[in-house]
């Protein structure tokens, strides 16, 4: 990371409006895998600030200050209940997101036709809440999450797991440990509410972030394609409630020793 001496510590605080530009943007340039990123930025934007009060989303930014004002350095969007937060976005922005999702299709004829083919009747019976069909097509093809394949989002006994959307770092922020930081910031509100698992998926071999995730303690999992044809790969970390939680204000410290700050 290049030095900046003048900047103050890093702070990973809750997103808010003002960073919905940043987040989807940043997404899209850095993290163009799955359909969302490609339906656009107004689909993009309209789908991150779902995370914004969703009950078990999580949005976060860190950011860092210096005599010109903040800097954002990356983000988090993550679930803390991966099936309660879906259930939670279809019924309270399912028109905003269809109605964005159709038109940026409509502008994209190649991907509209790539989406019939793949994901258009799990997304119509998700919409309309009809139950999905048993057998070879139905819950085991279905069970990730279509935007990312983040995770399952029920851990083998059925109980909730967090699940990690999308983590971005920018060139700016790279070295510092902002990434860490910002997956510490979401394990601690995972294990605030109760969650005693965390899964992410992240792009198989050198492409992807599995040793980042490795060395902060995830254990890798199963190895799965895409409705496009990208081989991920699943990472699983177990949440202990015995652990504390940071408490509101209190630093956090990455490998190189720059204090990292974290705000509720």
């Amino acid at each position: 990371m290049p030095s900046h001496p003048e900047w103050s510590e890093v702070v990973v605080r809750r997103a808010t409006p003002a960073d919905v530009d940043f987040t989807a943007r940043t997404h899209r340039q850095h993290l163009p895998h799955g359909l969302f990123p490609l339906l656009g930025d107004a689909f993009m934007r309209r789908w991150h600030a779902t995370y914004l009060d969703a009950p078990h989303g999580v949005a976060l930014v860190a950011v860092r200050a210096d005599s010109t004002g903040d800097h954002r350095l990356g983000f988090l969007v993550g679930a803390v209940d991966q099936v309660a937060h879906v259930d939670h976005v279809v019924r309270h922005h399912r028109l905003h997101l269809g109605a964005v999702g159709a038109l940026s299709l409509l502008v994209r004829p190649r991907l509209a036709l790539h989406f019939l083919r793949t994901r258009a009747p799990s997304y119509l019976r998700r919409l309309t809440g009809r139950p999905a069909p048993t057998g070879p097509t139905g819950p085991a093809a279905s069970a990730r999450p279509t935007h990312g394949d983040s995770g399952t989002g029920r851990d083998g006994r059925g109980d909730p797991v967090a699940v990690i959307t999308a983590v971005v770092v920018t060139p700016d922020g790279r070295g510092a440990g902002v990434g860490a930081a910002l997956v510490a910031g979401f394990v601690a509100r995972a294990r605030a509410a109760g969650t005693r698992e965390a899964q992410l998926t992240t792009l198989a071999g050198t492409d992807g972030a599995g040793s980042f995730y490795e060395a902060l303690g995830w254990r890798r999992g199963d190895v799965h394609p895409t409705r496009d044809g990208a081989l991920m790969a699943t990472y699983h970390l177990p949440i202990h409630p015995s652990e504390p939680v940071p408490a509101h204000g209190a630093e956090q410290t990455h490998q190189e020793g720059t204090p990292l700050r974290e705000q509720q």
